[in-house]
């Protein structure tokens, strides 16, 4: 399966450190935002991945081709139009998919590899939405995409603002390659973004979208430089109860 990671936009909520640098190459101890992301792909032998880029994806090109591919081939697509809105960066994929379902992902997103496993464990062939019901950290709720998750485990509401809700979009879709007939229409509407948001509401409506539950599974959202501060602490909890259980599996 393929997969396409979305790292076109400005990430204006994290100036001045996008000023001079792609929000994907920003450091979280010591690596890109954008490494993370690829090492869980590669780690869920999704190993034909797009990297569509936009907002100085010139500098994104340049780290792909240094070698940070983690044995994945890693192939930049240019979005001339990523400030229509992050739709406009899956129809820009449409070509590099072709008739196959994939995956998408956020460059802005540190996502496990779990999540990828735990989706591809009940991969149906349906369209289908990552979803935290239990989502707790800042970076995961504040600024949440919410939804409404039915009984039958179909997503039937989407939207920030949401005022009932029970699950957080974590970020991460399977997607079927119909979407891009609804991401051609909503891009003929100069009028509006072209979002991914505005996309899976008629995607919902024409085929329906599966909720797969990751609760449990570690990922943050990072858009300010709070949720950066608030990543680096995370991820340095992670490395030292990782240590600690390698050193009571040696004792």
């Amino acid at each position: 399966m393929r997969g396409v990671i979305l790292a076109a936009g400005e990430g204006t909520r994290l100036a001045p450190l996008t000023v001079d640098c792609p929000k994907p190459l920003i450091p979280v101890l010591g690596r890109p935002l954008l490494d993370y992301t690829l090492e869980a792909f590669a780690e869920a032998r999704i190993k034909e991945i797009a990297l569509v880029v936009g907002y100085r994806g010139w500098m994104l090109a340049e780290y792909l081709r240094e070698g940070h591919c983690h044995g994945a081939h890693v192939q930049c697509l240019p979005n001339l139009n990523y400030q229509r809105g992050n739709g406009s960066s899956i129809y820009a994929a449409r070509d590099f998919v072709g008739g196959e379902p994939f995956v998408v992902a956020m460059a802005d997103h540190l996502i496990s590899s779990a999540i990828l496993e735990e989706l591809f464990s009940g991969l149906a062939g349906e369209a289908t939405l990552c979803v935290d019901r239990q989502a707790y950290d800042p970076p995961q709720f504040k600024d949440a995409t919410r939804v409404w998750v039915d009984e039958e485990g179909f997503v039937v509401r989407i939207g920030k603002t949401l005022e009932r809700w029970n699950g957080v979009d974590a970020g991460v879709f399977l997607l079927q390659p119909t979407i891009f007939s609804i991401l051609a229409r909503l891009m003929k509407d100069e009028t509006r973004p072209c979002t991914v948001t505005r996309a899976v509401r008629r995607l919902i409506a024409r085929e329906g979208l599966r909720a797969c539950d990751i609760s449990g599974c570690f990922w943050l959202d990072v858009d300010t430089p709070a949720d950066l501060a608030y990543a680096r602490q995370a991820l340095t909890r992670r490395m030292a109860e990782a240590v600690s259980e390698l050193d009571r599996l040696a004792g």
